[in-house]
């Protein structure tokens, strides 16, 4: 798999190209700045196509230092489909949850230790002692992994897209709906005189 094929849009940036190779059938490109991007275009460049019958399974990580990355699959790209948006601000957005999950965690775990070898810490009887969270400050990714595995399309087509990834079609249909006819009633009720004057 060539890593040239693929390509990589994020809001309000360049495209970037730069995939690198990880396997024989898979690559992948870090997204720096990532906390504030709420959508990616994952598309082909065209340099080469996918062999008859595969296609590129796309994937999704919001990297955390302390754990082993967690893919989360986004959909995918395919000779027939070349291109595809992908929502990951929930995405982002769970993960940040669970990491001040383990943040929280990791700082009543340390206070409990504290307590238990000093027990003066926190009570009037003694100098105050600073408990020190040292290592248990919240862990800020501010990078993203967006992963790109070469598969048969047989074995693409039954999996499931987290349902946090994908851009429902039918809501920002009813949005558009909404926002026109709001805008077309403006539009009308500015050419009416007011009679009262």
């Amino acid at each position: 798999m060539a890593v040239n094929m693929f390509g990589l849009i994020v809001s309000g940036r360049l495209v970037v190209t730069d995939f690198v190779s990880v396997d024989v059938n898979k690559c992948l490109i870090t997204i720096q700045n990532a906390d504030d991007i709420n959508h990616v275009v994952v598309f082909m460049t065209g340099t080469q196509p996918f062999p008859e019958g595969m296609a590129g399974s796309v994937y999704f990580s919001f990297p955390d230092p302390s754990s082993p990355p967690t893919w989360i699959y986004l959909g995918f790209i395919s000779n027939d489909k070349p291109s595809a948006i992908f929502k990951i601000t929930k995405l982002k957005q769970l993960n940040d949850l669970n990491g001040l999950f383990v943040f929280a965690l990791e700082a009543m775990r340390e206070i409990i230790s504290a307590l238990l070898i000093d027990p003066t810490i926190g009570s009037t009887a003694g100098p105050p002692v600073a408990t020190g969270f040292g290592f248990a400050q919240p862990i800020v990714s501010h990078v993203a992994q967006i992963g790109i595995s070469t598969e048969p399309l047989a074995v693409i087509s039954q999996m499931t897209a987290d349902p946090n990834a994908n851009v429902s079609q039918q809501n920002n249909f009813e949005e558009f709906a909404i926002k026109a006819a709001e805008n077309l009633f403006n539009y009308c009720t500015s050419f009416s005189n007011n009679l009262q004057q």
